[in-house]
């Protein structure tokens, strides 16, 4: 790797993908220089949109061309696994799109290449990169709300299944509301927490919504979900997600942490900001502070995992993370599917 020049950057699959363009666009030390999508109408309107003019439709014949040194890989997930694998063999690093696999199986498949490989693989939970976690990060990880014992965090949208049948089948996803929104809060809390090993999960997932949202596509995934985490200090995870609900707003997302010495609150309808505070005891009384400011110094998943291929370093957003909440989200499903609580072997 040539230390003076930006790396290459390969963007496969161009629904998600565009925002990783967009992403490394803004990025230092990286340039965008080919695209591949099997749809050559989508292939083609990329192409354009953004002035790249290399462009494949099969990943194999570009992870073969040479013309990259970084992937990400931004489509449906029961690709990510193949496609990341290949691209190892090819010797590319990898950013892949969460969740991380279908399966927690797969993920270890996906651990396990990498480090054979000598590469690089991190997993884009963008949202965990967001100002309002970073921030409340930042006052847990530094001890000032105390002993974290209890987070819950949710993520509702009043009509909002996707419409397609990659994300409503099974086969094609490895689940629906949880696996798609929960992985997202899932990491958020977890990173809060310490990323602490992960003892059980008791789930109930639902499909209620199907016949009457999406009534033209077969869909055997779920809707809504609620997961009690318990993890192996004692504290407790609370997991909420919905695609579809009578709710009063048409989406509402939001964390909440109680410590011994703190709490914290992040609140988000119709995709606006609403609070974010940290609150804590001092002199009798409870002292609250709002981010009127997001820190200075954040950057994207995608400047992140550029920045730790060039230091040598894990990314922030690391695979072993992405393994650990495959591991939670296989168990959710187990739970609700025999009715019952499943222990976890260690997820750290």
């Amino acid at each position: 790797m040539n230390e003076t020049k930006p790396l290459r950057a390969a963007v496969v699959g161009l629904g998600m993908g565009k925002q990783h363009i967009k992403a490394y666009g803004a990025a230092a030390g990286v340039e965008v220089v080919a695209l591949c999508d099997p749809d050559t109408d989508r292939l083609a309107a990329a192409r354009d949109e953004f002035g790249i003019d290399t462009t494949f439709t099969d990943a194999d014949e570009l992870f073969a061309s040479g013309a990259a040194d970084l992937a990400s890989i931004a489509t449906p997930n029961r690709f990510h696994a193949p496609l990341t694998i290949a691209a190892f063999d090819a010797g590319l690093h990898v950013l892949c799109e969460k969740p991380m696999a279908m399966n927690a199986n797969e993920a270890q498949q996906m651990v396990d290449a990498a480090q054979n490989a000598g590469r690089k693989l991190g997993i884009h939970f963008n949202h965990r990169m967001n100002p309002a976690t970073q921030w409340i990060g930042r006052f847990a990880h530094a001890g000032d709300l105390g002993e974290v014992y209890f987070a819950r965090t949710f993520w509702h949208r009043r009509r909002g299944i996707p419409a397609r049948a990659s994300f409503l089948n099974m086969a094609n996803s490895g689940g629906g509301g949880m696996i798609d929104l929960g992985v997202h809060m899932l990491d958020q809390a977890l990173f809060v927490m310490g990323y602490p090993d992960v003892a059980s999960v008791t789930a109930q997932t639902f499909t209620k919504f199907d016949r009457k949202d999406v009534p033209d596509i077969t869909m055997d995934v779920d809707d809504f979900a609620i997961a009690l985490i318990r993890l192996a200090n004692g504290a407790v995870l609370e997991l909420e997600i919905s695609w579809a609900s009578h709710h009063d707003h048409p989406e509402e997302l939001g964390f909440q942490v109680y410590g011994t010495e703190g709490g914290a609150r992040r609140l988000t309808q119709n995709y606006k900001e609403v609070q974010t505070t940290v609150h804590r005891r001092e002199h009798g009384g409870l002292n609250v502070t709002r981010m009127d400011q997001p820190p200075r110094d954040l950057i994207s998943v995608q400047q992140d995992f550029v920045n730790a291929i060039r230091e040598d370093r894990e990314p922030a957003c690391a695979a072993r993370h992405g393994l650990i909440t495959m591991k939670v989200l296989d168990a959710l499903y187990e739970s609700s599917r025999l009715g019952r609580e499943v222990i976890l072997e260690s997820t750290g």
